[in-house]
């Protein structure tokens, strides 16, 4: 069962009426409809070339770690109560995907959940560039994140990360929900970094077990 969500800011964020009909308010439905094909056009090709370069993966960390914290930041400032209840719809996600221990569908939640905290920061420059970065993030253009949360540790410690972030922001503190969503990001590097060090342990060694099996079936 999904563990207990309390919290809640003692503010909610409230457009200013002068703002665009369209700046600040966002429905769910309209925020579900276009999750991940806003844009889409221009991002295909960028994926595309991204993807051919693995390398990159510590590129869009390095972004990411320039945007989570802020974006959290905001979202604790910015969040309206319905942002709120979305971000929780999100975590209750991940914990009962934890507790059936389905990563595929923790993954994805977990992308549905870095979503709403951009939109729940309500800067408008902010979300449309990491809606591109979501949708690649959720087709794996820079590493695959379904195996990366079947790595040992890295689902708990993801979820407490999460949790934190979340509590963070329904609190209305912009510290914590910076503080919170940095460790997060350093967290995600290090264990994308030790799962490329894991892969590559792995290729050498069935390159040396391919060599040794060539040997082995030159010598009958």
């Amino acid at each position: 069962m999904s563990q207990a969500l309390k919290g809640g800011s003692a503010h909610r964020y409230h457009p200013d009426m002068n703002d665009a009909p369209d700046q600040h308010q966002t429905s769910d439905q309209e925020a579900s409809d276009h999750r991940y094909d806003a844009d889409a056009g221009p991002a295909d090709p960028l994926s595309r070339l991204l993807q051919c370069h693995p390398e990159t993966a510590f590129d869009y960390l390095e972004f990411r770690r320039m945007m989570a914290g802020p974006s959290a930041a905001f979202a604790a400032e910015r969040a309206t109560d319905a942002d709120i209840e979305r971000l929780r719809a999100c975590l209750t996600a991940m914990e009962d995907a934890h507790d059936l221990d389905d990563p595929s569908i923790e993954a994805a939640a977990d992308v549905d959940f870095h979503l709403a905290i951009y939109e729940a920061s309500h800067n408008q420059v902010m979300i449309r560039i990491m809606r591109q970065f979501i949708r690649m993030m959720s087709e794996d253009v820079f590493y695959d994140r379904t195996s990366l949360y079947q790595r040992r540790g890295v689902r708990d410690g993801f979820l407490r990360q999460h949790q934190a972030i979340f509590h963070a922001i329904a609190a209305g503190n912009p510290e914590a929900a910076r503080a919170t969503a940095d460790a997060h990001v350093a967290s995600t590097t290090e264990a994308v970094r030790e799962a490329q060090r894991a892969d590559a342990r792995l290729e050498v060694a069935l390159r040396r077990q391919q060599g040794i099996n060539l040997v082995v079936g030159k010598g009958k």
